[in-house]
């Protein structure tokens, strides 16, 4: 099965692929986002295949690319891009993406928006930037 995932190369995204790529329950992601080109990425993508788990990098840099990505998707996982200030534009993202799944017929999609710590600040100081990471990737799981 495919899993597709929406805003695939952040940090917690590439977690959870990990994740839920070990189950067994998927053999191939379909990873789009705007920078599918990361070191990261193509890190994770090694990774994956050494599983015998293929990964197909898409850019998405507007509403045409996302439509011709998403088609024939069953499962879908939205994450929220990094950024912290641009709330409102992460909100309207969200919206026209779940209606772009529900207008292609997806019979799966789910929005994860953990509480993001990739720009690695935090003003808890009882935990250090690795655990409160750690605790988003789990939320999101």
């Amino acid at each position: 099965m495919e899993l597709v995932v929406l805003n695939g190369a952040s940090n917690i995204s590439k977690s959870v692929i990990r994740n839920l790529t070990a189950s067994g329950q998927y053999s191939k992601v379909r990873l789009l986002d705007f920078r599918p080109y990361r070191t990261g990425v193509y890190a994770l993508q090694r990774e994956l295949a050494s599983n015998g788990i293929t990964m197909e990098k898409r850019q998405t840099t507007n509403v045409s690319d996302l439509s011709v990505a998403m088609e024939g998707a069953e499962h879908c996982v939205y994450f929220p891009h990094d950024y912290v200030s641009m709330t409102s534009c992460k909100n309207n993202f969200l919206v026209a993406t779940a209606k772009l799944a529900q207008k292609q017929g997806i019979k799966n999609f789910t929005a994860c928006n953990p509480i993001e710590h990739d720009l690695a600040y935090t003003e808890d100081e009882s935990k250090c930037f690795v655990e409160l990471r750690r605790e988003s990737e789990l939320a999101a799981l």
